[in-house]
């Protein structure tokens, strides 16, 4: 049995690769499916976001290359992927899982909104039945060390994100932002975050453009902005000054040919264009338009670079952390395979524990309140014993695999 991860980020693919390979949330549950009925898979987790695509998976056996060859195979990729998808394993596998979940292994390091990815991940697995007993010990150990990081170094004390790196990159071209015309095109959770470091910045001019209405105006009234259908937003485009995409959509929201049809209106005024969605929402081609500055998430990165040299220490303290806790996660992960002994074992000394309970006190004229006290004890006595055994049997498990 293995524990291991495959997969692909923004550290060895571009963004026009990751948008082809990621999983959008309606295609996880058949993915899951179809991971599930293969042989060698026990259980399995998917994360996909706009920096990553993994598969998280605890194997029968050791052969973990059929991961690598699930991702490329069920998004009918045909392109070469050997300098771009990873493999890790073991070990290695449960600090990568750490290092992702804490922010270590993202573009703006220590950013914390990966830790809620990782926690909605994992819910979404449980709900389609792809994770168990493993996985469920596996992710509350790695919360844990999540937790720990946050709370024992500073890697998250910064307001640090992508959507951050977006607006202090328009803060950079434009100055003061209070003058722009600003339009967040999706209310989701990036889209406030974006919202919220604008309104840092002074932009107080704040147009919200989603599919569904009634989120627009939750977001725009909690900032005082003006909520659109996004369907409407060619309306409103030739007075912004500032465009960014966080929308999820199949395709483009936004073409080159529809900017190019509002450069008379806009009289020259240049287009400020950000998109960090993945799939990308906007037009590439937009970037060739006269007049407009097209960035897309990989192009933060320098930005986010530039900042994270203050976080670099704590990184380190972080990493330490996850290094003094890997070894004991790795050590539960190697001894699952004795899980249904132990289960079996615990299952039928419950049943002689009530089974011996019920001769005797059928002996005794005992009160209600003693025989749940006799219950009590002798149930902490089975307890007790079968920890200390269950401690042995995993010790004894892990030996044998390192002969």
């Amino acid at each position: 049995m293995i524990f291991a991860v495959a997969g692909l980020s923004f550290k060895t693919a571009p963004v026009e690769v990751r948008e082809r390979l990621s999983f959008a949330e309606s295609e996880i549950p058949e993915a899951l499916s179809l991971l599930q009925a293969k042989d060698d898979v026990m259980e399995s987790m998917i994360l996909s976001t706009c920096n990553r695509v993994e598969i998280y998976a605890l194997l029968k056996g050791s052969r973990v290359g059929f991961l690598q060859d699930f991702i490329r195979d069920f998004h009918k990729f045909s392109g070469s992927l050997s300098d771009i998808l990873y493999v890790k394993s073991g070990e290695n596998a449960v600090k990568h899982l750490c290092m992702v979940a804490s922010g270590l292994d993202s573009m703006v390091l220590g950013e914390p909104q990966i830790f809620g990815q990782v926690k909605d991940a994992y819910a979404r697995c449980m709900e389609c039945n792809s994770v168990g007993y493993a996985f469920e010990h596996l992710m509350s150990q790695v919360f844990s060390v999540v937790k720990k990081v946050r709370s024992r170094t500073k890697i998250g004390e910064s307001n640090i994100s992508v959507s951050y790196a977006a607006v202090k990159l328009a803060h950079e071209i434009f100055g003061n932002l209070g003058s722009c015309r600003v339009m967040i095109l999706g209310a989701g959770e990036m889209g406030e975050q974006t919202v919220r470091s604008l309104i840092s910045h002074g932009s107080n001019n704040i147009i919200v453009a989603n599919r569904t209405f009634s989120k627009a105006v939750e977001l725009a009234e909690k900032f005082k902005g003006t909520p659109v259908m996004l369907h409407e937003i060619g309306e409103y485009l030739p007075h912004t000054d500032i465009l960014i995409s966080s929308v999820s959509s199949p395709s483009y929201v936004l073409n080159a040919g529809d900017i190019n049809n509002l450069i008379a209106e806009r009289q020259n005024r240049p287009l400020f264009l950000v998109d960090i969605s993945v799939p990308r929402s906007l037009d590439p081609d937009i970037g060739s338009v006269c007049g407009c500055h097209l960035y897309n998430i990989d192009g933060l990165r320098a930005i986010s670079d530039a900042s994270a040299e203050s976080r670099r220490c704590e990184a380190q303290k972080a990493i330490a952390i996850i290094d003094s806790k890997k070894e004991g996660i790795f050590k539960h992960i190697r001894s699952y395979d004795i899980i249904p002994t132990m289960v079996s074992i615990r299952t039928s000394a419950e049943q002689i524990r009530k089974d011996g309970l019920k001769r005797s006190t059928g002996m005794l004229d005992l009160s209600e309140k003693e025989l749940e006290h006799v219950d009590s004890l002798t149930r902490s006595i089975v307890n007790k014993i079968l920890h200390d055994s269950e401690v042995k049997f995993r010790e004894y498990s892990n030996t044998l695999k390192k002969v």
